[in-house]
């Protein structure tokens, strides 16, 4: 047997092998992006904790609650960051509206998506809190973490071992160069006329939500620049709960807080004085009109 036909043999003996043990040469999502090399699951985004952590719903009935693999988004909260893991962002309110804008765009690409749900063999299947760790891969094949961390939303977490940390990296570096999200050192710009917006809501208070109302809350945010007079605009959900804003001047850049619960209003703070709960855990949209009735913003989950 000459040389061109041992080779030619010895191919297609090995490429029997490899269809045999269920091989596979793809190396990437239909997206074009590398996947971890572990085993692979389906589940239902049922609704948006924060940017880089969703609850899931599985066939099976399962819900579990998901933080996905390799990295991390701003906290949504002042008192959640730290000025030490952005590169040198110290500016905490800076790093909180960066988070707030992670968990809307969160929210928007995977709640009430079916995604598929990627484990890394060196990564372990739970975090020390006990929730899922996974890679979370979009219906089109867009690696969502990676989506992060290409728009500026998050950071690669490297602290964790994982197969694609190396290609996170790259991705950062790339995305810093080009000055985006967190990196470009300005604030979100508002998207089309919602200058104003429902920059994240908190409807799952901690323990019993009936008992600590104020920690249900939605924060809206003016991405304009100018002052935005909130004064009889309403806040509503899809029960027909209706909230009509008190008199407020929210400056450019500026936020505002408005729990379910009591409290003295304050620049930053306004309260409902609600007797119970009001946003839905498992599901709810918030709206929020002008005093013409006009929808100016909406933020969904579940």
């Amino acid at each position: 047997m000459n040389t061109r036909r041992a080779a030619l043999l010895l191919l297609l003996v090995l490429a029997a092998c490899c269809l045999a043990a269920g091989c596979s040469t793809d190396t990437g999502s239909p997206g074009g992006s590398p996947l971890p090399p572990g085993e692979t699951d389906t589940a239902t985004v049922t609704r948006t904790i924060d940017g880089d952590t969703v609850h899931l719903s599985f066939s099976d009935g399962r819900t579990e609650t998901l933080r996905i693999l390799g990295i991390d988004t701003p906290e949504m909260t002042l008192e959640g960051n730290d000025p030490g893991k952005f590169s040198g962002i110290t500016d905490l309110e800076y790093l909180s509206i960066w988070g707030e804008e992670a968990a809307a765009y969160t929210n928007e690409k995977l709640t009430g998506k079916v995604v598929t749900i990627s484990y890394d063999p060196a990564a372990g299947s739970r975090d020390t809190y006990g929730r899922l760790l996974a890679t979370i891969i979009l219906p089109d094949g867009t690696n969502h973490g990676e989506d992060l961390i290409r728009q500026g939303l998050a950071r690669v977490f490297t602290p964790e071992t994982f197969a694609l940390k190396d290609h996170y990296l790259s991705v950062q570096e790339e995305a810093m160069d080009a000055r985006r999200g967190v990196w470009s050192g300005s604030e979100p710009d508002g998207a089309g006329t919602g200058q104003v917006v429902i920059a994240s809501v908190h409807y799952n208070a901690a323990g019993d939500d009936a008992a600590n109302l104020n920690d249900e809350y939605l924060t809206i945010r003016n991405r304009g620049t100018t002052v935005a007079d909130l004064t009889s605009w309403q806040i509503s959900d899809a029960d027909s709960f209706s909230y009509p804003m008190p008199p407020v001047a929210l400056p450019p850049g500026g936020a505002i807080r408005i729990h379910a619960g009591n409290g003295t209003p304050s620049a930053g703070e306004l309260y409902m004085d609600l007797d119970g709960p009001v946003l839905n855990n498992d599901g709810d949209t918030v709206t929020l009109l002008d005093r013409e009735g006009t929808v100016v913003s909406t933020f969904s989950w579940g």
